[in-house]
């Protein structure tokens, strides 16, 4: 189990988070996979000049004029962010909206150890 085990990130002010004693607090298995998605949903393809494919493509979203691109695109890049985690089987469901300044993403998943995980990013 240890190698789906990573320091937990407060997912409000993506700090990493201590307990009482000092130390850093862990998560593990599908508590992972959350984090890792909701990383990859709020983090910008390329922005990470050591990882240019990590992220979502919001330059495709956000870059465009907001007739030239459809619900149906934008859910495919959402998507994309999602499977990055290899956990990830597949997506149960997926509902998006986008107000032409953010994107909001709420989504159901299975994961390849038959768990399932819910998550709601905006961006």
């Amino acid at each position: 189990m240890d190698e789906d085990m990573t320091l937990l990130i407060d997912p409000e002010t993506r700090d990493l988070v201590f307990d009482g004693g000092g130390n850093f607090v862990k998560i593990y298995g599908a508590d992972t996979t959350v984090q890792n998605v909701r990383h990859a949903l709020l983090t910008w393809k390329a922005e990470f000049f050591a990882d240019l494919v990590h992220g979502t493509d919001y330059e495709r979203i956000m870059g465009t004029n907001q007739n030239e691109i459809d619900i149906n695109e934008i859910q495919d890049i959402v998507r994309e962010a999602i499977f990055q985690e290899d956990e990830v089987s597949r997506i149960d469901t997926l509902n998006v909206s986008y107000d032409g300044r953010s994107v909001t993403a709420e989504f159901s998943a299975t994961l390849v150890s038959g768990e399932t995980i819910e998550l709601e990013v905006t961006a």
